[in-house]
């Protein structure tokens, strides 16, 4: 059974530890079973005290050269290289899926931000880039939206220090009344030569496209896409067309509510950044679950 991020942290805290290994077995966070690297036999589960599990895999093939040896249970997991206990490392995802930040992790857990750190780092390294070239965006009944915005975290009132470090990004947003699917990336410039690839990449050829009147967009109907534009300088919604890009400015302003909170990303976190924002979006409607199958073995 899958219980709710409230109901898991719960039974975390009750459990033994055999308990939340049979747990984490049952939704394929851990192997449910381990051949014996030298004989290739099943092994059995045993108790272990000498290390943080309790428990480990143990060869019980007498004729084997590994026979009684013991072998780890996080063995291609997740919890792999990570010497904190299975418990603790689940309370952290807990808390990541429920979109809490390090700093209020750090303080609900009795662990130092370092260990949080490494755990939601590898956590991250798992989420896949955003990539829709296999299963494009738009097509009939769908508008795509597409701007760039500046990933910078703008101090307030000009205290501290400006940023000098600026990076752009562009932005595709798939709407249909509401928005459906996202996808973005870090970009070099905002020539047309480094935008419309990306775009012809991802978006279905054929489909409508709305943007502002950068003429970086100017080739997509020469591309096959029925290209509409907004000029902001004058208003914000066509009011012939009905064309804007409000949809993909109010993806800007969640993804940039979300640097504020961190407050700023690093100029080298911030593909990673993106990759795991919209990793969040497409999958906000429960995201606790897309990151629990993200880490199945």
């Amino acid at each position: 059974m899958h219980y709710t991020p409230n109901e898991l942290e719960e039974f975390l805290i009750k459990s033994e530890v055999r308990d939340i290994i049979y747990y984490l077995m049952e939704i394929n966070l851990l192997k449910r079973d381990y051949n014996c690297k030298g004989c290739n036999n099943p092994c059995k589960l045993s108790k272990y005290n000498k290390n943080i599990d309790k428990n480990a895999w143990r060869c019980m093939e007498r004729s084997c050269k590994e026979y009684k040896f013991y072998f780890s249970i996080r063995k291609n997991s997740f919890f792999e290289d990570l010497r904190l206990s299975l418990k603790d490392i689940m309370k952290v995802i807990i808390r990541y899926s429920c979109r809490q930040q390090v700093y209020t992790i750090y303080n609900n857990l009795d662990m130092s931000e370092k260990t949080i750190r490494n755990i939601l780092n590898k956590l991250v390294v798992k989420i896949p880039i955003p990539d829709f070239s296999n299963d494009k965006l738009g097509g009939p009944g769908f508008i795509i939206q597409v701007d760039e915005t500046m990933l910078n975290y703008k101090v307030k009132s000009h205290r501290g220090r400006a940023a000098t470090n600026k990076t752009d990004a562009l932005c595709i947003v798939e709407t249909r009344n509401k928005i459906t699917r996202v996808y973005a990336q870090v970009i070099e410039d905002k020539k047309a030569e480094t935008i419309i690839p990306i775009i012809c990449n991802q978006v279905v050829p054929g489909s409508v496209v709305w943007t502002d009147e950068h003429r970086s967009y100017l080739s997509l109907v020469n591309k096959g896409f029925q290209h509409d534009s907004v000029c902001h300088k004058y208003e914000f919604v066509d009011k012939v067309k009905g064309v804007h890009t409000q949809s993909v400015e109010s993806f800007h302003n969640q993804l940039k509510l979300e640097i504020k909170k961190r407050k700023g990303i690093k100029t080298e976190k911030r593909s990673d950044f993106l990759k795991e924002f919209c990793f969040f979006y497409n999958n906000r409607d429960n995201f606790y679950l897309a990151i629990i199958n993200l880490l199945k073995v």
